[in-house]
């Protein structure tokens, strides 16, 4: 397995990432990155797709004021992609568990991409 190239700092997104600190999180982010989930009411057909790290970043400020808990864990990190799960606890004790995988350009995430699954 390859290493990470550097400036992208696995490690730093993680804590980010799992503490919602939305200015932190979407600073990972390329100015042109796209982010694209599947989950039942975003099938293949018809995905959610946030383009543009503005357009990224008020997502993830939605979740940061969100009462949701959230864990990165399973980390395969390659050169240019890296793929984890996610496992999100929602305020009412339902779940969503996701696989995702980034694309990493020039130490920033490019291309996200979510399939989730829904209790």
């Amino acid at each position: 397995m390859s290493e990470q190239k550097p400036g992208f700092d696995f490690a730093a997104f993680k804590d980010a990432f799992e503490r919602k600190d939305a200015e932190r999180w979407a600073k990972f982010y390329a100015e042109d990155a796209e982010w694209i989930e599947y989950k039942s009411s975003a099938p293949p057909r018809d995905p959610v797709r946030m383009v543009g790290r503005g357009r990224i970043a008020e997502f993830i400020a939605s979740l940061e004021k969100s009462d949701i808990e959230i864990t990165l864990a399973d980390e395969v990190l390659g050169r240019e992609r890296a793929a984890f799960s996610v496992d999100v606890t929602l305020p009412d004790g339902k779940r969503v568990f996701e696989h995702t995988i980034v694309h990493i350009e020039d130490g920033r995430i490019v291309r996200q991409v979510d399939v989730e699954a829904w209790d």
